[in-house]
């Protein structure tokens, strides 16, 4: 599955209506009583009413991001999906800093990556360079990401085109902090998936894990409603390998089930989702268990050493971790089923 795909369908940027549209966009998308920007694709999704700030910073899958505004730089304010992420941290795994700047009118660098979509990436002397694109507000970027190559450091740059100085925005906003999270994930730390992460009433950690279509959404509202079953996220799941065992975390790019929690779990068990007449689990094998989660991940396909280290971190994680085909009917004997399992018991115990 191709990364581009996945990052260019969710939100639209927090951006100032250009002029020419702006009589239109006050009809049809008017402010909020809290918000002074709008969001021209989803005007539902505005910025939580919490106090502005120079500085936001946020941990998702045990990784921090810090940014903070330079002098006579943005206003930051981080939008409500973030808000159960946000951290106090003053030193982050990843700072940045905030400026205005643009046009961005010119390529930064060689062209390494095109989503077709809302971002490219470019490789240039400082490192990597996201830009970011809607056609719905403009041919030029609204914002971009520098980056160093070791994904610890960089500036943002919003442009002056499109962002109002003095209201609050959120230069984090997806996909850019998604795409952040991913890249630097690859380096040797982890793997974002497509996936339900529940942590069932006796305690185990599993990963229901599907393409789009497969499920992921349908089971998280069926163990949302089992007493004493939490879960993670209904659609992105970050695993991680730390003391010798693998631990998923929650993110907040949710799905259409709109579940998202900032907390983690061991993994004891996961299962590659299918439909079916009937709940019917099949081991898999490693090799097989491997290929069906790199198919399912978030993978930078323009780095063969990030390619390499998934490939490997997923050969570490089925290794230790059960893997299972599971087909489904979308009811709660589908959760019964996966109770009734003995998959991870002795290791939650």
């Amino acid at each position: 599955m191709k990364l581009c795909w996945v990052i260019a369908r969710r939100r639209a940027p927090q951006v100032r209506q250009p002029r020419a549209a702006a009589w239109l966009l006050a009809v049809a998308c008017p402010l909020g009583p809290d918000v002074g920007t709008i969001n021209l694709l989803t005007p539902s999704q505005q910025l939580r009413a919490t106090s502005p700030s120079a500085r936001i910073a946020a941990s998702i899958g045990g990784i921090s991001l810090g940014a903070t505004s330079v002098a006579g730089g943005p206003v930051l304010q981080a939008d409500e999906g973030l808000a159960d992420f946000l951290v106090l941290d003053r030193a982050c795994d990843l700072e940045f800093v905030v400026a205005f700047g643009g046009p961005f009118d010119s390529a930064p660098g060689e062209l390494v990556f095109d989503s077709r979509g809302l971002w490219k990436l470019f490789r240039n002397a400082e490192g990597f360079c996201f830009r970011l694109t809607s056609d719905f507000i403009g041919a030029l970027p609204y914002k971009q990401a520098i980056v160093a190559p070791d994904f610890r450091s960089g500036r943002i740059e919003m442009s002056r085109e499109y962002f109002a100085p003095a209201q609050p925005l959120n230069p984090l906003e997806y996909p850019l902090d998604e795409l952040l999270w991913i890249h630097r994930l690859s380096t040797g730390e982890g793997v974002e998936v497509h996936g339900c992460g529940v942590i069932a009433p006796d305690g185990r950690g599993l990963l229901l894990t599907g393409h789009s279509g497969a499920g992921k959404s349908t089971s998280s509202r069926l163990w949302s409603r089992r007493d004493g079953a939490r879960v993670l996220s209904d659609d992105r799941i970050i695993l991680r390998r730390e003391h010798g065992r693998i631990w998923m975390y929650g993110t907040p790019w949710h799905g259409d089930a709109g579940i998202a929690e900032a907390d983690r779990s061991p993994l004891d068990g996961i299962f590659v989702l299918s439909h079916g007449e009937q709940n019917e689990i099949r081991p898999l094998s490693r090799t097989t268990a491997s290929a069906e989660l790199f198919a399912r991940s978030f993978v930078p396909h323009h780095s063969m050493d990030a390619i390499e280290f998934i490939l490997e971190f997923f050969s570490k994680v089925t290794a230790c971790v059960p893997c299972s085909e599971f087909s489904f009917v979308p009811d709660c004997s589908a959760v019964e089923a996966l109770l009734s399992e003995d998959i991870g018991k002795i290791i939650a115990a």
